[in-house]
């Protein structure tokens, strides 16, 4: 295979959207330049903003920090054009004051809950999903209640985005569905309902089930008068789903703080050093979608039937950015050459049209991690997911969809794949007018362990 060792790739982020920048060594073979660059995304704030940034400048003391405040207050309005005078400055003041606001304001923005203000009187759930997918953005699907369409009242004023669409999907016998790892929620008639669901900031709990095991100590008895010994262990799972702005990596263990029966008896287990490992219930993938359980002691619980209480924290990890480490222009006439990123590299093998599938590519890769200087600790939630980093575009940025490889063969430093992309939704499984393949890109994803505690009251024991 041949290796391009010199490649350096650069990415600029504003407002989202990525501006590439890569450069070859000045002997390489005029086949293997990148694509150029796209022209960096322009951002004009609006005057307000414009002002304060540039009283981030200021001579004045006051008039420095007052500006950093008030450019904080205003949150996700002014982040866009925060980024871009951060990119552009050349003042060292400015880009220090920038640089901790927008990491700040990045990470207040995936923590904070959307909120709902609705007063409306005598609407449909339709009618009322509707609004709150305005106030928010997202993308609410609505499956309707067999023609059953009765008009309600709704208030709410600055709830929580799940609490929200929780009591409006109530009000019509329908259940919201967060389940399918995408970013659009989905409220249906059902005849079951979720009766045990716990909310923090823009994560949604949802409780599955406790299984119960109780067993007896058979040998090892002491001989000075010792009686077999009972034990009953519990483990509560439970679902976490995510705002669709905010995609999950994957949790830390979950811990107990505080778990009482109706009795008022402890189920707080024994403390396990070893259970604070971080662990992917989404494959190592971003999704919305994860899981979670937690072992509880009824030991001494006696005739107890109800958790007349359960509190619990847990880390969750958040894709907080995503940045292009590596862009291959024109990939269908690429064919053995190596590509190096910040944090990966690639061996690009290929990427031809599917004989079987006019419109639809297989990608030939092999995918190594940079950086890794433990051979007997290696990263395989990096390794079983790193081919979700991995986009294929056409030239108005439309990106092919895949479902995963159909070969994988990694060993944790490193992973072989063969990916199928293809023009057909996800979901839908229409075709999407897509035009030729013109680019690959591998992203670098960023990443915060944000700790959330939750609670759940009066749940049912086996």
């Amino acid at each position: 295979m041949r290796r391009e060792s010199k490649w350096v790739v650069a990415a600029a982020l504003v407002t989202g959207s990525a501006g590439v920048a890569s450069w070859a060594r000045e002997d390489a073979a005029p086949e293997s330049k990148p694509a150029p660059a796209p022209a960096p995304l322009v951002v004009r704030p609006d005057p307000r903003v414009a002002q304060l940034l540039a009283d981030l400048g200021s001579d004045d003391y006051r008039t420095r920090e007052k500006a950093g405040r008030d450019l904080t207050a205003l949150g996700e309005k002014a982040l866009p054009g925060m980024k871009a005078v951060l990119l552009a400055t050349d003042s060292p003041e400015v880009q220090r004051r920038l640089a901790v606001l927008v990491r700040k304001m990045e990470v207040d923005r995936l923590v904070a809950p959307k909120r709902v203000t609705l007063a409306v009187k005598q609407k449909t759930v339709k009618e009322a999903l509707d609004e709150v997918s305005k106030q928010t953005g997202y993308k609410i699907e609505y499956g309707g209640n067999g023609g059953n369409e009765l008009k309600h009242d709704f208030e709410f004023d600055g709830a929580p985005f799940w609490v929200a669409i929780d009591r409006v999907a109530s009000a019509n016998g329908c259940v919201v569905f967060a389940e399918y790892d995408d970013e659009t929620i989905r409220v249906y008639n059902q005849d079951s309902v979720n009766p045990y669901v716990a909310y923090a900031g823009p994560f949604r709990f949802l409780a599955t089930n406790i299984n119960s095991n109780k067993s007896v100590q058979l040998s090892g008895i002491n001989r000075r008068g010792g009686n077999a010994q009972r034990h009953e262990n519990m483990s509560f799972q439970f679902q976490i789903q995510s705002e669709p702005k905010n995609p999950m990596l994957g949790v830390t263990q979950a811990e107990v703080i505080s778990a009482t029966d109706e009795n008022g008896g402890s189920l707080i287990p024994p403390r396990d050093p070893n259970n604070r490992q971080a662990y992917y219930e989404n494959r190592g993938m971003r999704g919305h979608n994860t899981y979670g359980n937690l072992n509880l002691n009824r030991s001494g619980a006696g005739a107890a039937t109800t958790i007349k209480s359960l509190k619990a924290k847990i880390g969750i990890i958040l894709l907080s950015g995503v940045t292009p480490e590596i862009l291959i222009g024109d990939p269908l006439k690429v064919k053995g050459k190596a590509f190096v990123g910040r944090t990966a590299e690639l061996d690009f093998t290929s990427l031809v049209e599917d004989p079987n599938t006019k419109g639809s590519y297989v990608l030939d890769a092999t995918m190594r991690k940079l950086g890794v200087t433990d051979e007997n600790q290696q990263d395989y939630n990096w390794s079983n997911s790193a081919w979700s980093r991995i986009e294929l575009q056409d030239a108005a940025g439309n990106k092919y969809q895949t479902h995963g490889p159909n070969n994988l063969n990694n060993n944790g430093a490193s992973v072989q794949f063969t990916i199928p992309f293809t023009p057909n939704d996800r979901r839908t499984g229409k075709a999407n007018k897509l035009g030729p393949p013109v680019k690959v890109v591998v992203n670098e994803w960023l990443s915060v362990t944000h700790e959330v505690t939750f609670e759940f009251k009066d749940l049912p024991l086996p």
